[in-house]
């Protein structure tokens, strides 16, 4: 199956980040359906590597039993995954990337990514290519930071 992106995910995701106050992220199989979702808890769990793209895909992993996800499998965000997600979604495997907001709309908050999602995902093709669709629905989330 795997046509995306697909607006009834992003929609629920951003939906999400409104109710909870926090970047969320999703892993969907190769049927479309979401498997995991995972909301920024760094302050929660005192854990830096907290983000919710690696939050998604540690439970997906889990539920899976497996470090590596199965083909067909991507990774929807409402927001552009830092470096530290970007690797996580090449060694998990994941072939595809669908985000919303990105840096340009962080509001008052210093641009932290200084290496786009783009770059990472280039520079770590040889490892695992990954698909990549940038700003997706961004008109719905853009002044979410501001």
């Amino acid at each position: 199956m795997n046509f995306h992106p697909q607006k009834r995910i992003m929609h629920k995701l951003i939906q999400l980040q409104k109710q909870d106050h926090s970047i969320v992220a999703a892993v969907v199989d190769n049927k479309n359906m979401i498997i995991s979702i995972g909301k920024t808890t760094v302050l929660d769990d005192h854990d830096p590597t907290s983000h919710a793209e690696v939050n998604a895909v540690r439970s997906a992993c889990k539920q899976l039993k497996t470090h590596i996800l199965p083909e067909g499998y991507w990774l929807y965000s409402t927001f552009e995954p830092c470096p530290l997600c970007s690797s996580v979604i090449i060694w998990a495997g994941i072939d595809g990337v669908v985000y919303s907001n990105n840096p340009t709309y962080r509001g008052k908050e210093e641009n932290w990514s200084f290496i786009s999602c783009e770059e990472v995902l280039k520079k770590g093709s040889y490892i695992h290519d990954v698909s990549l669709i940038k700003d997706f629905m961004i008109d719905d989330i853009k002044d979410y930071f501001t």
